[in-house]
């Protein structure tokens, strides 16, 4: 049974393999313009390492920075 060729531009983007998700905010960074949005995402993920390291044995290294 031969494979049907996409007749759209539709079907070809779904034919296509997906993108990951790192690339594709990559991608839509620098499509748009959001340059911003940078620091403040940096931001977001060391905060969010602080409070997984603040359950575990590196709690008391983290402590005495604040």
């Amino acid at each position: 049974m031969s494979e049907q060729k996409p007749s759209n531009e539709f079907e070809q983007a779904g034919q296509q393999q997906q993108a990951g998700i790192v690339k594709e905010f990559i991608a839509f960074l620098g499509e748009n313009k959001k340059f911003w949005m940078i620091p403040l995402l940096l931001a977001l993920l060391a905060l969010g390492a602080v409070i997984i390291l603040g359950g575990t044995a590196a709690a008391p290294f983290i402590y005495t920075l604040f």
